[in-house]
């Protein structure tokens, strides 16, 4: 079994934890809160984006849910589902620790903990109240051991070199800084470790691709995430679009815009 200090480090100075989650370097002390790691150091991450608290109970997560689903057309919703099945026959061969970033409400998550293989999945989040919400439903449904972390995915709570894949479900693409969160990744990844994504792109010089950039959020450029995920280290980058949809109109997501081709994608990239 691994133990869970082998796996966190302050997010801070990168550096171990003693038995009490502090800093041995900088002191800074951190939390197990509610079956969590509240990983979370307000010095570099004080302004995160975060879910209202007053949704998270079974009548409103379903009408959100529902809600949102009634707002995509047939083609995105089939779009999604031929994605999510070329993602699964990438989960078959996960192994080892696996860090799921940006976990949210647990559409990757859930799938890890479905997986049959034996492998350990750690959900991360920078907002503990998802995280709370999405792994408190995973110990009901599954019998899966897993380790929730609440970490920023641009100052990840991990020691160097300790997953053998890392993934997410739509997580880079709704990050800012996106070029930290890849460089973490690369830090944590074991060497010749898998960084496995969903992630979607859409047309250069688009409305949607202008938005992104006005509001800095992810990386919606094919040709961009390419040369960010060189830049912080990774090899072997393949970007496979899998299926691609007209987005329809839908007040609940910025991006991407109403009228504009969205590209679904799984990308892989070894450290």
């Amino acid at each position: 079994m691994t133990s869970i200090s082998e796996i966190l480090a302050c997010p801070l100075c990168k550096t171990r934890l003693d038995e009490n989650l502090a800093c041995r370097t900088c002191g800074e002390k951190y939390n197990f809160t509610n079956g969590l790691y509240i990983m979370i150091n307000k010095k570099i991450s004080p302004n995160e984006w975060k879910w209202n608290p007053s949704l998270f109970t079974e009548e409103k997560m379903a009408k959100l849910s529902e809600e949102y689903r009634s707002q995509l057309n047939e083609e995105t919703k089939n779009a999604q589902m031929v994605w999510w099945n070329k993602m699964e026959v990438y989960l078959a061969n996960f192994q080892g620790i696996v860090v799921d970033i940006a976990t949210g409400l647990g559409g990757m998550f859930e799938k890890l903990m479905k997986s049959e293989k034996n492998f350990l999945p750690i959900a991360t989040d920078v907002d503990p109240n998802v995280l709370f919400w999405t792994t408190n439903k995973m110990k009901k449904l599954y019998k899966k051991e897993f380790i929730g972390v609440a970490t920023d995915a641009k100052y990840l709570a991990f020691r160097d070199n300790v997953a053998d894949y890392i993934s997410s479900c739509g997580g880079f693409n709704n990050i800012p800084q996106p070029e930290l969160a890849f460089a973490e990744a690369y830090r944590v990844l074991k060497k010749e470790g898998n960084l496995i994504f969903m992630h979607t792109f859409v047309d250069e010089g688009s409305p949607s691709a202008k938005l992104a950039e006005q509001h800095n959020i992810g990386i919606f450029s094919e040709k961009k995430l390419n040369e960010v995920l060189t830049k912080v280290g990774f090899g072997q980058i393949r970007s496979e679009t899998i299926s691609s949809a007209i987005w329809a109109k839908n007040p609940m997501d910025l991006l991407p815009v109403a009228g504009d081709m969205q590209y679904f994608a799984v990308i892989c990239a070894v450290k």
